[in-house]
């Protein structure tokens, strides 16, 4: 007999069963159709980007081909090669192609045969080392942050000119650049001449050396000669400085000294002030690496046989507790955390030494030096204008010309003097700064500039002038040669910054730059280091490398050839 309850229950689960199948079926067609909804979207979605990106693609595609058949068919008119950090030099602008990539437009769609290209240079933004590249003339708009430049292009032979407009973020908008200029003589001279193969030295040095033939022309008041050297006026006028008698003193003076103490001081660290048993003083140069060593010292002696007396005499030593003239100060040395047999340069000591600033011509980002801006220092023409007033903006006043300070067939004054006698000392320092490729002096300034618009205006770095002979130090040259060359692709563009707007040069520089290009200037550097140290010092301090030498030499020919160009800008003018 069966228990109605017991029934009554088994055909409720049955039920309460079915009722689950039925609700997972309905979940899985929810599941189902959320899905399908969800693949719709993402092919409608994907099927839009396609249209979006390869339909333009395809415009462009057929843009391109157009471009390349309007040149003759050729595709390597349209290369562009860029440097490893993947911009373009400035000094490739000028390759680009004439015709760019172009979308379709309305235009295009209305039926035009052809496309007008659009040149986006001049919306580039650029550091200042780019902009101000070869720059020689440089003049300042009344917004102070629009200028019109002028350069020389070393690859085309042309003088160019464009216009720049500084931004808040310190870059520049430059503009399409024009050309001044008819091919240099140079070109001519070079097309006619014997090739690089036959004439190793290279023509531009030829034409320097016959320069130097010519008849001599000097302005009334003696200060410029020849259109871009200074005059006698000047050259009179300059301290004497160091030259080769107080330097090989000051070598045979070590060779019998003794060392009575160190003291801290002379800049780095492990630098040491050194006080002789005669009270005399220097400063002693102590690095780990050997090149920086190398460096200062072969910077010293290209500064002798270029005949700049603004470097103090110097010599190399070795740290040798048994010699006479480290055996005194033992404890010191070993204060000092020097090392035995570690080479050193020991630099006499110039007292009387006041901070140097950078003259206003020789700011690149605001001035240029050459015989016309000499002219304007002379008949004091060179003042600060006065503030415009909004009449002046506006048109209503004219300005007056100024007028020359000076009287015609007056004597220049002495505080004129003392500018260019300063100017002719800068003149042989951005010229040996650049031989060498020192980082630590101008170069620190430029570079810096970018972050610090007003570090133009502070002292320049390792450079001092003597109070009582206004005679300017060139310190701390460690990074010439060697280091600096090392970092010439980073900082290339500002050496030739500050050689580009130079004009006017000593002469006498210039004379010996053709005579060390002309006679091996490595083996008479390496004559020198040979005469003026020990073999002991030669054991640790090797000559200066063979790459080094090789840089030097095409450096010697870029500051001939900026002769040569300035020569041609300035002649007769």
């Amino acid at each position: 007999m069966f228990d109605v309850r017991t029934v009554e229950a088994g055909g409720s689960c049955d039920q309460d069963r079915d009722s689950d199948t039925m609700s997972i079926t309905a979940r899985r067609r929810r599941a189902f159709q959320r899905q399908a909804c969800l693949l719709s979207v993402m092919a409608a979605f994907s099927l839009g980007l396609a249209l979006g990106v390869f339909v333009p693609l395809i415009g462009m595609s057929q843009a391109v081909t157009k471009g390349s058949s309007d040149n003759g068919g050729s595709s390597s008119g349209a290369s562009i090669e860029s440097d490893e950090s993947g911009q373009f030099p400035l000094g490739r602008f000028e390759h680009l192609p004439h015709k760019l990539p172009h979308f379709p437009t309305i235009d295009d769609l209305r039926g035009k045969d052809s496309y007008n290209s659009v040149s986006f240079i001049a919306e580039e933004k650029l550091k200042a080392e780019d902009v101000f590249r070869h720059a020689f003339h440089i003049d300042q708009r009344d917004d102070k942050d629009t200028m019109v430049i002028k350069k020389f292009d070393p690859e085309d032979r042309y003088i160019k000119e464009y216009t720049v407009r500084r931004t808040a973020d310190g870059l520049f908008h430059k503009g399409p650049e024009k050309k001044l200029s008819q091919p240099s003589i140079i070109d001519q001279i070079l097309s006619s001449g014997k090739s690089e193969d036959e004439n190793p030295d290279g023509p531009v040095i030829d034409i320097v050396s016959q320069n130097f033939d010519q008849q001599d022309l000097e302005d009334p008041d003696g200060v410029i000669l020849n259109d871009i050297y200074w005059g006698s006026k000047v050259e009179n006028a300059l301290p004497r400085g160091f030259g080769k008698r107080q330097s090989d003193s000051w070598t045979r003076y070590l060779q019998n000294a003794e060392v009575d103490h160190l003291e801290v001081g002379c800049g780095r660290m492990q630098n040491r002030m050194v006080v002789f048993r005669d009270g005399t003083r220097a400063c002693a140069r102590y690095r780990q690496n050997t090149d920086q060593i190398q460096g200062e010292l072969f910077s010293f002696y290209l500064g002798q046989l270029l005949n700049i007396t603004n470097l103090a005499p110097s010599a190399a030593s070795i740290i040798d507790m048994e010699t006479k003239l480290w055996s005194s100060v033992t404890d010191d040395i070993s204060n000092s955390q020097w090392k035995s047999t570690k080479p050193v340069v020991i630099t006499k000591w110039i007292g009387n030494l006041e901070p140097a600033g950078i003259p206003k011509p020789f700011q690149p980002l605001e001035r240029h030096l050459n015989k016309l801006d000499i002219k304007n220092i002379t008949e004091g023409l060179d003042l600060p204008k006065p503030p415009k007033t909004l009449l002046d903006h506006l048109g209503a006043t004219q300005p007056p010309e100024l007028q020359p300070i000076r009287p015609p067939g007056a004597p220049l004054s002495e505080p004129v003097i003392k500018r260019l006698v300063e100017l002719a000392q800068w003149s042989d320092l951005i010229v040996f700064d650049y031989l060498i490729a020192n980082l630590d002096r101008v170069v620190n300034n430029l570079y810096n500039f970018q972050w610090n618009a007003d570090i133009m205006a502070a002292p320049a770095h390792n450079l001092a002038r003597q109070s009582d002979s206004q005679l300017l130090v060139f310190l701390d040259n460690e990074s010439g040669l060697l280091h600096g060359y090392r970092l010439l692709k980073k900082y290339e563009a500002y050496h030739g910054l500050l050689l580009d707007n130079l004009c006017v040069f000593r002469r006498s520089t210039i004379a010996a730059l053709q005579h060390l290009r002309d006679n091996n200037v490595g083996r008479r550097l390496n004559e020198l280091f040979e005469r003026t140290t020990t073999a002991k010092i030669r054991d640790v301090l090797p000559p200066l490398p063979e790459k080094s030498v090789k840089i030097l030499v095409d450096r010697i020919d870029r500051v001939l050839g900026q002769v040569q160009k300035c020569r041609e800008i300035f002649s007769n003018r």
